[in-house]
Formats: structure tokens, C-alpha cells, sequence
């Protein structure tokens, strides 16, 4: 039996592996996970372990970590053990996520509170922005669906009230947005904001017919929600926002619909998706185009790009065992149907959201119609072992643990929606928690970093006074060359003469998204071959123009993404460049060998400068991208290709030429997948341009008074004998508190 131990911390993102006791050698596989979150690499593992033992597949695991973590090992064992193998779990578990991020924020306000360390977070603008992520309670779960899958009546089901409008056609036309509030009973206050995003008309107790008419108006952006929502778990660290998103084929604009899109397309912050499929009406376009772009978001991740899309399978209540309806084979079915587009091995979970829905809706409040529906499906659900829904469902034993726990009765169980509400809960302790917490702590020890530097520029200052007076005359010379200075206006003029370039990572990425475009334009014009009758010419060409547009706006989110890794990229280039302005300023004092000057060094490269475009400078487009500002989808054109209508120019003729056909338009086509290529790159380099344009205003103004500032208080030390012996002593309890400070740190994120 080879024995593996695994200790996997997730909220600093480290793993340890060790074989039979000793950590695998350098160049294994497993060593290049030492600091990969284990949703990537875990799929992989057992396969990695037979390769490594040379086919000998058995193997005696002990896990360390959080529960969410080693539900996942226990998951990929499973696959291991189908293949053949022999796994043996031992599983040693370290406290929750919830708790560490509690703990956390107590260690933050205890920093905040502190008259000499405080200034380090709120001085350092990337520490102060992290910690505003880190603490930011709002959890986002969007409901995304095409025509007909049940999807207002889903929401309704978890909101405990009708308060969504509901129909046979899809009726939401607009986002709307509903944020969890637990003290407002079965009230909902709600707000409508405008194209404009003015808040045009306001209710404190919204109603059914309210949101109906704000719905319909066409100048709505979005409605904002307030209330309980029903099942979801009440927790001080977080708060669920549930967004209703148009369907593709519904929404009331284009932006509607690419804000649809960008929240499926969000590999940044992986917001949970609730896919929702009508069971008994698959194979829309709609679908096609929607799951494709589900599909590929999966495949560029690890397990959470798959773990963020739930498959939730509506309107099982439409199937009757009694009259030979097999639920199995339905699910087979909608689980090939999602393979067939792409999804492979689809994790799909059954409800009956009309049945949790009415349920949970009061009975003074039903109509008669509900009345009768909820007991033709009580009795059903009742009478028929397979039409509990639970018993399809492929949830952890966390989530039955859950479930067991909320004491639910058995008809709300088999309705199969409280489970996928449970799911939501364990989405958030096994990703959200744990990344929230990284985000806390990464910022806290940049803190301390810095902190520390300061400390120890101080104390190098205590030193006999012939040393004093050396330190002080190479001072002296390194303000004579830093009032040389940035020059600020030559970097420019080298900027306008040689250029700077979009970094590497970004120029690959537009080259392989315009690729991209002309391959996808190559696979479409292969459709358009062959001579057929002008319906059948008109229904290509309603289907193909339907792709275009979906292919068009799904470019423009990724291109939306690529102006904001872009951001960040440029801004670590310009950091990168000020950090070698100060190793330029330093240089000719390495030889003297002073550790009190490169104190100094660390302590002028942690001054703070925070380069990002403000929202004074650009146009702001509401994309959820986390606290980013990205630039305003005017810099696009909507997609137009010419009207269907076109195809009868043909007459009479009782055939349509579809070559000709492509012909006449491909030149159009690719001219508008040429302009949204050119139109992303000067974007993107406008971008860049202000960034730039920070950066040298920052050398010029700024850092000179910051620099300045950091001598002055140094010299002010090294000349007066008392104010260095005070400073000195102060910088000692300050180092001595930091340093129990961050003891107290890594012992709240030890596993």
C-alpha cells in the first residue's frame, strides 16, 4: 500500500505532499501543485500516482484540510476506484472558512486600532482596496434560463412569495437584482433604475403587479429587490444577491443580453450560475448558443469552472409514472442533450419548482387552480418512489448532512429544490470563504511588510556618530541624484518616439481572438453551399444572422475582459519600472555595504501609488467585473449584417443560390468583426495611454513629496540625539507588537 499524506491550505494557497513520510523530489509532477488551489489539480491526481508508482494503484490517502476540500478528494477517489484502483481515505479536518474570515476581521479592526500600524493599510491604496474585497459580504447567484424553463416561478419558489411575474412565455425583459435581507420579513422594498441609471420610482412593500408594470417599461436597466429570500442560510459574513437575468431571446436591448452573456463569461470572479432547462422542451437555438458559450467557460478552467454552473432540470412534475413516463430516461436524455453541446460528464439536478413554490406559498393565498395543482402533485410525489427528486441528484454528503439538519419534510425534499438551495451554501464555504480569506491575508502581510521596513530603517540608525555622519554624507548625494529626478517629460518624449507597446500577454490574446473570428467566419460560410428553395434560404439565414449577433456580443465581453487584464498587466509593467527607478537611485550606494541604506531602498519602493483609470476620466458601463471601472460599450458598434428580408430579391426564382447569398454578405460580415477588432485595440491601448499618463504624473509630483518626506524624517533622527533615541525605541515596540501581530496571523491560517 503506498501511503500519501496530503495537507492542503486554502487560504494561503499552499499544499504538502508526502510519500511513505517524505516530500516527493524536486521535478515531480506533484511538486509543481505546492501552490495551485486544489480544484486544479485534483482530477489529475490519481492518475499522477499510478504514473509515479508505476501502475501500482494502491493507495492509502490521509487529507488535511477544510471539509469542502476533501469532499472533492473523496470524489476524484471515486473515479479512481471505478478505474480499478484501491483508495483508502483517512481525512484529519481543520476548521471552516467562516470562522478563519472572523477571525481575520478581528485581527483587522485589532491593526486599524493600532496609532502606529493603522497608516499602513490606509496609506497603501492596493492593501485598503483588498481588504474592501475581502469583507464585502455580497454573494452573486444568477439565474440564467431561455424560453419557457420555469425560471420567475423557480425564483419565486426560493423568495417563499409570488413576487416575480410568471407566464407560459418568457417574461423577464430586464435584470432584476434581489438582495437577501433577513429583517424585513415578507416584505420586499424595491427600486426601478433607468437606462440612465437614475432611480426612477421607488416601493417599500413592492407587489406582483408593480414589478409586472416596471417590467414592461422600456427605459428600465434593472429593478432592485430587498427581502428575505426563504431558504437560503442566514450568515453574518455573507450576503446572498440573487439576479434574474433576461433570457437571450428576451431581453428589451443589446446590453440586456450581453450582460446575460458576461455573467457566464466571468472567470475572474466565477459567480454561481443556475442553468435552468425545461425537462420537457430541449433544443432551442437559444439554448444552443447559450450552452456553447457555457461550454467553453467550463473547459478553461479547473473543477470550480464546472462546479459554478448548476444544471437545474424544471417542470419534472409534467411527467406521470403512471402512464409510462420514466423519470431515468428523461434525465438520460437531457443529460445527452447537454453533451451533445459541448457539457461533458453534465452534473444535473431535477426539480419541481412549482411544487416547492406552492408549498411554500400560504394557503389562505392559493387559487383554485393551485389548489388543485398542489394536490394532484402531493398525491403523485406521494404515491410514486420515483418521483423523488432527491434520488437523481449527485450532492455531496455534506449537503444530505444539510438537509437532515433543516428538518424538511419529506414532499419539500422531493421537490428536489431545497437541495439545489443547500448546494448554494456549499458553493460559498468551499470557494467563496476560502478566497475572501486569501484576499484578507495577503493584504494584511503586505501591511506588515512594509511595516516591518519602516522599523528596521529606524533602528539602523542606531550607530555610533563617525558612522552617523558617513550615512548622512551619502544621504546627501542621494538627494543631489533624486533632485536630478524622474524626468518626466523625456520619458514622454521617448514614449511618443519609440512607443510602448501592449505587454506580450495582451497582444496574444487579441492575436488569438481575432484568429479566433475567422475561423468561426470560415465554419459559417460552409453552411452556405448548394442551391435551395428561399424558405429554406430564409430559415439559414435567420439561424446563421441569430449566431453572428450571439458571436459578436460574446467577442465584445471578451474583449471587455481583455481591457481589464490588460489594466492590471500594464499597471505591474509601470510598477515594475518604478521599482528599477529606485534600484538606479541606489546604485552607487551598494558598495559601501550600510544595511540602513537598503532599508532605505525597501522603504522608497513601498511607497504606494495606485495607477487605475478613475471614473472622472472614462464613461462607466455597469459590467460585473468586481470593483473594476471598465470603459463604456460605445466603443462598439451593435452587430448588423442587413435584414433577412433580403433573401426575396430573388423573386420568382425557385431556388436561392446560398453561395451567392454568402457572397453578397461575407464582405459585410467580416468588415464588422474587423471593426470591433480595431475598435477593442484603441480601447485598450486609450487605456494603457492613461496609465501612462498616471504613472508620470505620480513621478512628477508625488514621489518627490513622499521621497522627500522619508529623508526629511531620517535626517531629523540622525541629527537630534533625543528625537533618534525616542524614534528608536518606538520603532523596537512596533516591530516587537508586528511581529506577535503576524504570529497571530499565520496561526488563524494553519490547517
Amino acid at each position: 500500500m503506498n501511503t500519501i499524506e496530503i495537507i492542503h491550505n486554502p487560504f494561503i494557497v499552499e499544499t504538502q505532499f508526502l510519500i511513505s513520510g517524505q516530500p516527493p523530489a524536486e521535478g515531480c509532477k506533484l511538486s509543481s501543485y505546492k501552490e495551485s488551489r486544489l480544484q486544479v489539480w485534483i482530477e489529475k491526481l490519481f492518475d499522477e500516482l499510478s504514473q509515479l508508482f508505476n501502475g501500482d494503484n494502491n493507495f492509502d490517502v490521509t487529507f488535511r484540510g477544510v471539509e469542502s476540500d476533501y469532499l472533492d478528494v473523496v470524489d476524484a477517489a471515486k473515479v479512481a476506484t471505478d478505474k480499478g484502483m484501491q483508495v483508502t481515505l483517512q481525512f484529519i479536518e481543520a476548521d471552516p472558512a467562516e470562522e478563519r474570515l472572523t477571525r481575520i476581521r478581528e485581527l483587522m479592526e485589532e491593526a486599524k486600532l493600532h496609532p502606529e500600524f493603522e497608516h499602513f493599510i490606509r496609506d497603501n491604496a492596493d492593501v485598503s482596496q483588498s481588504f474592501e474585497e475581502a469583507f464585502n459580504k455580497d454573494f452573486d447567484v444568477y439565474v440564467v434560463a431561455t424560453m419557457s424553463s420555469g425560471k420567475s416561478t423557480l425564483i419565486n419558489a426560493m423568495l417563499g412569495q409570488d413576487l416575480l411575474p410568471a407566464a407560459n412565455e418568457a417574461t423577464t425583459a430586464t435584470i432584476a437584482r434581489i438582495t437577501d435581507n433577513a429583517s424585513m420579513g415578507q416584505r420586499f422594498a424595491a427600486q426601478r433604475v433607468t437606462n440612465d441609471h437614475r432611480v426612477a420610482e421607488n416601493s417599500d412593500a413592492v407587489s406582483l403587479e408593480v414589478l409586472q408594470a416596471w417590467n414592461s417599461l422600456p427605459d428600465t436597466m434593472r429593478i432592485d429587490i430587498e427581502g428575505k429570500i426563504h431558504a437560503i442560510q442566514d450568515r453574518d459574513s455573507v450576503r446572498l444577491v440573487l439576479t434574474d437575468t433576461p433570457g437571450p431571446n428576451n431581453s428589451q436591448d443589446e446590453k440586456h443580453q450581453l450582460k446575460t452573456m458576461s455573467f457566464i463569461q466571468d472567470s475572474q470572479r466565477n459567480p454561481l450560475i443556475l442553468y435552468v432547462l425545461n425537462a420537457s422542451q430541449l433544443g432551442t437555438n437559444d439554448d444552443k448558443n447559450l450552452l456553447g458559450l457555457v461550454a467553453e467557460t467550463m473547459r478553461k478552467g479547473g473543477k470550480q469552472s464546472k462546479d459554478r454552473f448548476i444544471f437545474v432540470i424544471n417542470k419534472m412534475d409534467v411527467f406521470d409514472p403512471e402512464k409510462g413516463e420514466d423519470l431515468p430516461s428523461v434525465l438520460a436524455r437531457v443529460k445527452n442533450y447537454l453533451v451533445e453541446n459541448g457539457i461533458s460528464n453534465p452534473l444535473i439536478y431535477p426539480v419541481s419548482a412549482n411544487l416547492t413554490r406552492l408549498l411554500r406559498k400560504p394557503q389562505h393565498l392559493h387559487s383554485r387552480k393551485e389548489r388543485g395543482e398542489l394536490n394532484s402533485m402531493m398525491d403523485m410525489f406521494g404515491e410514486e418512489p420515483s418521483m423523488n427528486l432527491l434520488q437523481y441528484m449527485p450532492i455531496t454528503e455534506r449537503v444530505k448532512r444539510s438537509l437532515q439538519e433543516k428538518q424538511l419534510p419529506e414532499i419539500v425534499l422531493s421537490s428536489g429544490l431545497p437541495a439545489v438551495e443547500t448546494m448554494i451554501d456549499e458553493y460559498i464555504d468551499k470557494y467563496n470563504f476560502p478566497h475572501r480569506v486569501k484576499r484578507a491575508y495577503d493584504a494584511m502581510t503586505k501591511a506588515i511588510e512594509v511595516g516591518l521596513n519602516e522599523t528596521q530603517l529606524i533602528e539602523q540608525l542606531d550607530q555610533d556618530e563617525k558612522t552617523l555622519a558617513h550615512i548622512n554624507e551619502e544621504i546627501q548625494a542621494l538627494e543631489y541624484r533624486q533632485e536630478q529626478g524622474f524626468d518626466t517629460q523625456a520619458y514622454k518624449d521617448k514614449i511618443a518616439r519609440e512607443g510602448k507597446a501592449l505587454p506580450r500577454a495582451t497582444e496574444d490574446e487579441l492575436i488569438a481572438l481575432e484568429s479566433s473570428s475567422g475561423k468561426y467566419l470560415r465554419t459559417v460560410s460552409e453552411r452556405f453551399t448548394g442551391a435551395v428553395e428561399p424558405r429554406i434560404a430564409e430559415m439559414r439565414v435567420k439561424e446563421v444572422e441569430e449566431e453572428l449577433q450571439f458571436q459578436h456580443r460574446k467577442l465584445i465581453n471578451v474583449y471587455e475582459t481583455v481591457f481589464i487584464t490588460s489594466q492590471q498587466v500594464i499597471r505591474e509593467d509601470l510598477q515594475a519600472e518604478y521599482q528599477r527607478y529606485i534600484v538606479d537611485l541606489f546604485k552607487d550606494c551598494q558598495h559601501l555595504k550600510l544595511p540602513i541604506l537598503d532599508s532605505l531602498q525597501k522603504a522608497a519602493g513601498d511607497i504606494s501609488f495606485n495607477l487605475t483609470i478613475k471614473s472622472h476620466e472614462v464613461q462607466t458601463k455597469e459590467v460585473v467585473v468586481g470593483s473594476y471601472e471598465v470603459s463604456d460599450s460605445s466603443w462598439y458598434n451593435p452587430f448588423s449584417w442587413g435584414s433577412t428580408r433580403t433573401v426575396y430579391q430573388y423573386g420568382e426564382e425557385k431556388s436561392v443560390d446560398l453561395g451567392e447569398l454568402w457572397k453578397d454578405r461575407s464582405t459585410r460580415i467580416e468588415t464588422e468583426f474587423a471593426r470591433l477588432v480595431v475598435a477593442a485595440r484603441t480601447e485598450i491601448d486609450n487605456g494603457k495611454t492613461v496609465l501612462i499618463d498616471q504613472f508620470t504624473a505620480f513621478m512628477g509630483r508625488e514621489f518627490d513629496t513622499k521621497f522627500n518626506e522619508l529623508i526629511d524624517s531620517l535626517k531629523e533622527k540622525m541629527t537630534d540625539r533625543d528625537v533618534r533615541k525616542q524614534a528608536l525605541e518606538e520603532a523596537r515596540e512596533l516591530e516587537a507588537w508586528i511581529n506577535q501581530f503576524k504570529e497571530k496571523l499565520d496561526n488563524t491560517l494553519a490547517v
